[in-house]
């Protein structure tokens, strides 16, 4: 796994949601069911932490976002 996607991750998240304790819990047990019901945790493990952004990325453009929850 490489640590600088879960960073990079964790920065877009705190863009959507500020509380660092409720983004570690979205990153480590939130199944994302539009990534096959992973967590963000378990695609970053796989070296497919890009998804994650990519879906993060598109959230913010979208404005008002929500971090998905499954």
């Amino acid at each position: 796994m490489h640590q600088g996607i879960v960073r990079r991750v964790a920065d877009l998240a705190l863009q959507i949601e500020p509380d660092r304790a409720a983004v570690l819990e979205w990153i480590l047990h939130s199944p994302l069911p539009t990534l096959d019901g992973q967590t963000t945790f378990e695609l970053a493990c796989e070296g497919q932490g890009e998804r994650v952004v990519a879906l993060l990325d598109t959230l913010l453009r979208q404005g008002d976002p929500v971090l998905p929850r499954g």
